[in-house]
């Protein structure tokens, strides 16, 4: 890798950019779910790691357009990050417990082949994800940045996406 560390992390993506990004993981799981022609039990890992992903960049794009000189990029501990997004504004210490589940499947888990995941792992992954993106401070953003430069929005009840798993209950 060349150039300096410090601009290696330097914030590179917009928070529209990272919401559309954040948006096409959420896509990937729908589409695991809903496509008959894969096998579920085959693809759980990454059903859980495109959650933790997607809020990944949620918490960033977020973070990032709150205050641009916090350096995020290449940040992928998801208690790093929602640690920074609480010393920002408090109220995103609700989001402790989903993060705290959704950390267990960061992109370290594609080198770790001892995980087995069941699938109520995989529907608290989901939980977790909806909550995380119906939060009020995430949502704002989300239709702030959908306003300024259109994106496909995902329904404001992502449920619906995930088929069985769509029908959680809290």
């Amino acid at each position: 890798m060349s150039g300096n560390k410090e601009q290696w992390y330097d914030n590179t993506e917009s928070p529209y950019d990272l919401f559309k990004a954040a948006q096409r993981d959420i896509l990937t799981i729908k589409s695991i779910i809903k496509d008959e022609d894969v096998q579920f039990e085959d693809n759980v890992e990454t059903i859980c790691r495109c959650a933790a992903e997607s809020v990944e960049k949620m918490l960033k794009a977020w973070i990032i357009n709150t205050n641009d000189n916090i350096k995020v990029y290449g940040i992928h501990d998801l208690n790093k990050l929602i640690d920074i997004a609480t010393n920002m504004d408090s109220s995103f210490i609700k989001l402790e417990d989903g993060i705290i589940n959704l950390n267990n499947y960061t992109p370290i888990l594609r080198y770790n082949s001892r995980f087995s995941i069941e699938k109520h792992e995989v529907k608290a992954c989901l939980k977790n994800l909806k909550y995380i993106y119906d939060f009020p401070l995430i949502k704002e953003l989300r239709e702030k940045l959908n306003i300024d430069r259109r994106f496909i929005k995902l329904p404001d009840n992502i449920n619906i996406l995930f088929g069985e798993f769509g029908k959680i209950v809290y």
